[in-house]
């Protein structure tokens, strides 16, 4: 999911947007103006300042480690609660994002830092619409496990279903592409449409009539939900989330039920203070 302010320069950050959704692009400045205020230079990735974090997630083995780990610790946990009340088949699955947490976009981050250039939704959208992301580690042998257990994977996502008339398509054939296994892909309504709870609700309650949804499914059992955005997970604001004690029982559900996968190119987060 991306939800992203400008990193270029803290001025830039603290007035304009910066992400996959958002809604206000007109003020997104050029990347000769970015090259400018920063002293990034084209061609020479190091001078980005989202360098750090798209390396990291491109080139760390420690991310590799880190989806693979959640997957597993996923499986097992989702497994036992199947065995534990004997769900019938067919009755139950996950919810999962797809941006950062099944497919891996971060050759469109690279693109970025390579041209000094910042996130503007029109060249985000067209980059989804060449279906190139591959599947970030473990997520097609998870989704895959999933349904032959009895499951249903959802997978709920901030694209826009209404950006143009393409995006949904491409995001279907990038899935399959990708090896993804799935059983319904829903849509943001809209720009604004932010929130995910709603939708999050209306697929335990079978109740499609207010969403876009490539398929209208029965009511589902949702034992876990899958992430890269404190705002993945139902009822969580990061401004609220934030001011949580790292130690509270606010976390306890992760690792049981919420399973949150490591994402430092862009997220909710960046509108943090620096602590």
């Amino acid at each position: 999911m991306r939800l992203k302010s400008l990193l270029s320069t803290l001025a830039i950050a603290s007035l304009l947007p910066f992400g996959a959704f958002a809604a206000n692009t007109s003020s997104a400045p050029l990347a000769t103006d970015l090259a400018a205020s920063t002293g990034c230079v084209p061609g020479q990735a190091e001078t980005s300042n989202n360098y750090n974090a798209t390396k990291w997630y491109r080139d760390s083995v420690e991310r590799n480690a880190q989806y693979h780990q959640t997957f597993a610790i996923g499986l097992e946990k989702v497994s036992a609660k199947v065995k534990q009340e004997s769900l019938k088949k067919h009755s139950w699955g996950v919810i999962m994002d797809i941006d950062e947490t099944v497919l891996d976009n971060s050759q469109y981050e690279k693109g970025n830092v390579l041209s000094c250039s910042s996130y503007t939704p029109q060249s985000n959208y067209a980059f989804m619409e060449q279906k190139a992301s591959i599947a970030t580690p473990g997520a097609k042998n998870f989704t895959c496990s999933i349904q032959k257990i009895g499951g249903k994977v959802i997978l709920v996502t901030n694209r826009d279903g209404h950006f143009d008339d393409k995006i949904q398509s491409a995001t279907v054939d990038n899935l399959k592409s990708a090896g993804i296994c799935y059983d319904n892909v829903v849509f943001a309504n809209g720009s604004k449409d932010s929130d995910k709870t709603p939708r999050f609700n209306a697929v335990i309650a079978g109740d499609y009539n207010q969403i876009i949804a490539i398929e209208k499914m029965k009511p589902v059992k949702v034992l876990a939900y899958f992430g890269d955005n404190i705002q993945d997970f139902p009822n969580i604001k990061q401004s609220d989330a934030i001011k949580q004690d790292p130690n509270s029982s606010f976390y306890n559900k992760f690792g049981q039920e919420f399973f949150s996968l490591p994402n430092p190119t862009y997220g909710s987060w960046e509108r943090n203070s620096f602590n």
